[in-house]
């Protein structure tokens, strides 16, 4: 059965000339439990802020008339309350292009939707903070497993939120040169990992003296929406395995992990 995280009723303005793109990302969003407003340039997304208050804004950068740039130009001099903004863009080496700009996250165009939602759930957390629970847990230092670097970036960003401190290694053999120099609290690992399966390095780890007591995690990342299969996975050598949706689940794997130990 399908799923969807709650959100609060959050609303979310989607400014982009493309019509299939805007549909799409329409449809994944309000399925994903989010009111979408849509703008087909910066001037109407202005004359939108002017009546409604999102809580999020994904805006393209590449469009007629006032494209994005334009766009954060002007809310920077209005008086309007201009909410977080996501870039989403074609454009490389985004950092560096949008320095001095109000940006709370760049996406990368074509963009997968599992790191959108991921990106866009970090940044109305953020902006919109709930209580932190009293918690057992202290600062976990956590070797991450991952090759897809979106989806590292995504994820390391959830665990440092929670002050966490993250170190990637993008192959299943670089996770075994990491893990017995850098001596993790936790390793968690991508499933399907680059040169070498997450299962094949768990048991690995487990099969070096010096590593075989750390934590292990194991995750497979599925779609929005999509239900978490009943195929058995063997935990010999792990201490959970994870079908995740986002960043969030693979987070609350890790500390249910780490309060057990605790």
């Amino acid at each position: 059965m399908a799923t969807t995280m709650p959100t609060d009723g959050q609303t979310i303005l989607l400014v982009d000339d493309e019509e299939h793109l805007r549909v799409t990302l329409r449809d994944f969003l309000a399925f994903s439990g989010y009111t979408v407003l849509l703008a087909r340039s910066g001037e109407q997304a202005l004359k939108v802020l002017e009546t409604q208050t999102p809580d999020l804004i994904i805006l393209d950068i590449s469009m007629p008339g006032m494209g994005g740039m334009g766009f954060l130009q002007r809310v920077a001099h209005t008086e309007i309350k201009v909410p977080p903004i996501l870039v989403l863009t074609a454009r490389t080496n985004l950092q560096q292009f949008f320095d001095g700009l109000d940006v709370a996250g760049f996406i990368s165009k074509p963009c997968k939707k599992d790191v959108l939602i991921a990106e866009v759930r970090r940044i109305l957390h953020t902006s919109n903070p709930v209580e932190p629970k009293a918690s057992k847990m202290t600062k976990v230092r956590v070797l991450l497993g991952e090759d897809d670097p979106e989806m590292s970036g995504v994820i390391e960003r959830a665990f440092t939120r929670h002050g966490h401190s993250v170190t990637v290694a993008d192959t299943g053999p670089a996770v075994l040169d990491s893990a017995p120099q850098e001596m993790p609290d936790v390793v968690v690992i991508k499933q399907y990992l680059t040169r070498l399966n997450g299962k094949a390095v768990a048991t690995l780890l487990r099969a070096m003296p010096s590593t075989r007591s750390i934590p292990i995690v194991l995750y497979h990342m599925i779609g929005i929406g999509d239900p978490v299969s009943d195929i058995a996975v063997d935990t010999t050598h792990i201490n959970d395995f994870i079908e995740a949706h986002d960043s969030t689940d693979i987070l609350d794997a890790v500390e249910r992990v780490m309060d057990v130990k605790a």
